[in-house]
């Protein structure tokens, strides 16, 4: 399976249907909702916005 952001193919099964990639640090699952990891541990929806993963907001 390839990542839905950035088509990676070096991606983890973290769970039922879900998914980590080591390319741009994000978690998917298998309806390709993509997820940005908090410092804390929780996840952000990214509602369908690639280009925000990764940047810190100002």
């Amino acid at each position: 399976m390839k990542c839905p952001v950035c088509g990676n193919q070096e991606v983890g099964c973290i769970g039922t249907e879900r998914f980590y990639c080591w390319n741009c640090f994000v978690e998917y699952n298998a309806r390709n909702e993509v997820f940005r990891i908090e410092e804390d541990g929780s996840l952000t929806a990214c509602h369908n916005q690639p280009h925000t993963i990764g940047s810190s907001v100002e």
